[in-house]
């Protein structure tokens, strides 16, 4: 299987970008990678495209100068099979170079996995004082672990990264329980695991829901009323 190289990806790249959708995208991103405009649909088929054709195992360690790069490294770790050793060295490799809530978000919901190996290192991600890092760990908990209680409680209250990218994956976190797991969400409304910011964003992520009801909407916001 041939090596990919930066010469394909640069082809790929101007094949791909959309000078409007760079503008959009720019505007929602305060990424300090250069963005080229290519649409994440676009991104996610080529990679799962590539790791049938072509050994990205070198591409892989390059350090990122674009924001499609970094993103494609992301999405090709969620296709390839490797060793949990392999895996976890180039997904913190990974989480190193981001500096986006979409790289983290976008990736992240790409990797379904409720073993006890992920479980262990997103409680380990959670506890780094690295936004990004901590972000992946809460995250990952709404992706895979939302059903369970104890991992959700241990990852909150072990965060310590201090940033608005954190208190609103909090906030993201608790409207997804408000549909998988009500109960946690109303004791984390209800108690001082996470912060009144926090509550406060989640009541307008909450509103914001397609998939909750006007009543759970009118209850969670009386919730926000009581702290």
């Amino acid at each position: 299987m041939q090596s990919y190289n930066l010469i394909e990806f640069e082809e790929f790249v101007k094949a791909n970008s959309e000078e409007e959708y760079k503008s959009f995208h720019s505007r929602l991103t305060r990424s300090n990678y250069p963005i080229n405009g290519i649409r994440i649909p676009i991104l996610r088929k080529y990679a799962k495209d590539l790791v049938k054709s072509a050994d990205v195992r070198d591409f892989l360690t390059q350090k990122s100068t674009c924001y499609e790069q970094c993103m494609l490294k992301g999405l090709l770790i969620t296709h390839l099979k490797f060793d949990d050793t392999q895996f976890f060295q180039l997904l913190e490799d990974f989480i190193k170079e981001i500096d986006d809530w979409a790289l983290t978000d976008v990736v992240c919901s790409g990797i379904h996995r409720k073993d006890a190996v992920y479980e262990g290192k997103i409680k380990e991600y959670a506890k780094k004082d690295n936004v990004w890092f901590a972000r992946w760990g809460i995250v990952a908990v709404m992706t895979n672990f939302y059903d369970k209680d104890d991992v959700i409680y241990e990852v909150v209250e072990n965060l310590i990264a201090k940033d608005y990218y954190v208190d609103m994956a909090l906030a993201w976190l608790i409207q997804v329980l408000v549909v998988k797991n009500r109960e946690v969400a109303i004791r984390l409304m209800q108690g001082n695991e996470v912060s009144q910011v926090v509550k406060k964003y989640a009541v307008r992520k909450i509103k914001d829901s397609f998939r909750i009801s006007k009543q759970d909407k009118d209850y969670f916001a009386q919730l926000a009323l009581k702290i």
